[in-house]
């Protein structure tokens, strides 16, 4: 009788496994079609392939690494927000982060990271409430008023935040960052983690979430839309 239950059990962990299984992979694939259906020949290597008269968005990330040395991610993002300004491509730039702590400040190292790669600072805005892509794409266009955007960050990264302004009705497109060299260990992190960003993405769309915080309008010192 004992045997009898105990394969009962087996069997019925065994399909509850598969079924979470098949669901996962489920939402996988939907995350990923829906994705690169909305981004699709939006997502650009050069500032000269980028729409003119734009404003800028650079996705927020931390200046360093937990050991302390310069995040690679950060580095390229910057480079590449610099090089669209001097390419004449955006009207402005607006940097958009976490600022969870004082000594935590995103927008802030970005700003002055982009001033010393000569962007005047006066068409630099940053956002201090960009938690997380949904919210600063979000947020770029309901509390400033932006667009069309150049979106700024390493390829996948901005193939999913164009997707979400392309749901959102924003017009978009992006710039890729340069990509950082990682090993294998590091690459499948990085992919589980951007899988996961776009199962999430999708929720977030078919819940109709709303951005952590909204506030009054904040006009850009710069036009906001072209």
């Amino acid at each position: 009788m004992r045997r009898i239950l105990s394969r009962r059990v087996f069997r019925r962990l065994l399909w509850l496994v598969l079924a979470g299984t098949l669901l996962l992979v489920l939402a996988i694939a939907v995350a990923e079609v829906w994705t690169r259906t909305l981004a699709r020949g939006l997502c650009h290597n050069s500032p000269a392939d980028c729409p003119p008269h734009s404003v800028g968005l650079v996705l927020g990330c931390s200046r360093t690494l937990a050991n302390g040395r310069p995040n690679m991610y950060f580095t390229g993002r910057i480079q590449a927000a610099a090089d669209v300004w001097h390419s004449g491509q955006v009207r402005g730039l607006i940097v958009s982060g976490d600022n969870r702590t004082h000594q935590y400040n995103e927008p802030d190292d970005m700003r002055a990271a982009l001033v010393a790669k000569g962007v005047p600072a006066e068409r630099i805005v940053c956002d201090y409430a960009g938690l997380c892509t949904y919210d600063s794409v979000a947020r770029a266009h309901r509390i400033f008023g932006a667009q069309p955007l150049i979106i700024i960050s390493q390829a996948a990264h901005a193939e999913r935040a164009v997707a979400i302004a392309r749901h959102l009705g924003i017009p978009a497109a992006a710039l890729n960052a340069p990509l950082v060299p990682v090993n294998r260990p590091t690459f499948l992190k990085q992919w589980l983690r951007e899988r996961a960003a776009r199962v999430s993405m999708v929720f977030d769309f078919i819940t109709f979430r709303r951005p952590r915080h909204l506030g009054r309008p904040e006009p850009l010192p710069f036009p906001a839309s072209s």
